[in-house]
């Protein structure tokens, strides 16, 4: 029993010197030049390098027999590992795919995007003294003026109404009308023309509309008549408006009538006045002179 014991020893010691020294093998070629070893690519990331300490051996003669076993397993299983020495510096080689003049590869396509470029038109300063030349339109015409406005106006109405609880017979109406120079005319009334034919004084019926039918005023009454001028006209503001109060007044005469302001009140030396001066502001206001 004791030589089996002995033998187990012997091979014991026999297996640990052997894994002692492919272990040194192995450090001793890892340390070997580069061209005196084959070159293993390892993927790239960082493998700390921690010396291993140097086993001299077993101290205990008597370890067990299947401790040793299990160290040599896990020796042999763990692949030699190429690792650089500390503080060399080198770097494993890179393999780079290589290339040649047939494998042809397309250059990227550069989108060019276009490009807007304004230009810049001449600015033409003014002459002192220059007149600024109009600006044309797209098509070349000059741009249309802006529409003037329309100028003011001013009318003066007067009345001639028959007495109260009476009226003026279409006939009698008629004659004076026509004895005191009133043409028929545009928008069916009457009106005073001059030489140039243009109204200095119109003539409406107070009836609504305020228009005439010659042929069917002998068989009508009318309870009065208004007798306007529109302003400016053929003659001055204020002559125009004197021709019109001397109409109103000898048309009074011949009817029987009397004579009232726009507003149907009764036409005083105080209204002729006042409707007198407004004319003459009007016409002031237009930059001409009132012809009193």
């Amino acid at each position: 029993m004791n030589e089996l014991r002995w033998i187990l020893l012997a091979a014991g010691l026999l297996l640990i010197a052997a894994i002692y020294a492919w272990g040194l093998h192995a450090r001793r070629r890892a340390a070997a030049p580069e061209h005196e070893r084959m070159t293993r690519v390892e993927p790239a990331r960082t493998v700390p390098v921690v010396p291993e300490p140097a086993d001299d051996g077993p101290e205990d003669d008597e370890a067990p027999f299947e401790d040793a076993r299990s160290n040599a397993a896990e020796e042999f299983d763990a692949e030699p590992v190429s690792r650089p020495a500390a503080g060399s510096g080198r770097r494993e080689p890179r393999m780079e795919p290589q290339l040649d003049d047939s494998f042809d590869v397309e250059p990227p396509t550069v989108r060019l995007e276009p490009r807007l470029e304004t230009k810049a038109e001449p600015r033409h300063e003014p002459q002192p003294g220059a007149r600024p030349e109009p600006r044309l339109e797209s098509d070349g015409a000059p741009p249309p003026e802006p529409p003037r406005k329309p100028a003011p106006q001013k009318i003066v109405a007067v009345r001639v109404v028959a007495p109260a609880g009476a009226q003026f017979s279409g006939e009698q109406l008629l004659d004076a009308i026509e004895a005191d120079g009133f043409k028929f005319g545009r928008y069916q009334i009457f009106h005073r023309l001059d030489d140039a034919g243009r109204p200095m004084v119109s003539l409406a019926s107070l009836k609504e509309p305020g228009t005439f039918d010659p042929a069917a005023m002998p068989g009508a009454q009318f309870r009065g008549i208004a007798l306007f001028a529109v302003m400016p006209g053929p003659l001055p503001g204020v002559r125009a408006f004197d021709e019109l109060i001397v109409t109103a007044r000898a048309l009074a005469a011949t009817l029987g009538g009397q004579l009232q302001d726009e507003r149907g009140s009764p036409l005083s030396l105080a209204r002729i006045g006042q409707l007198r001066e407004e004319v003459a502001e009007f016409e002031r206001a237009r930059g001409v002179a009132a012809d009193g």
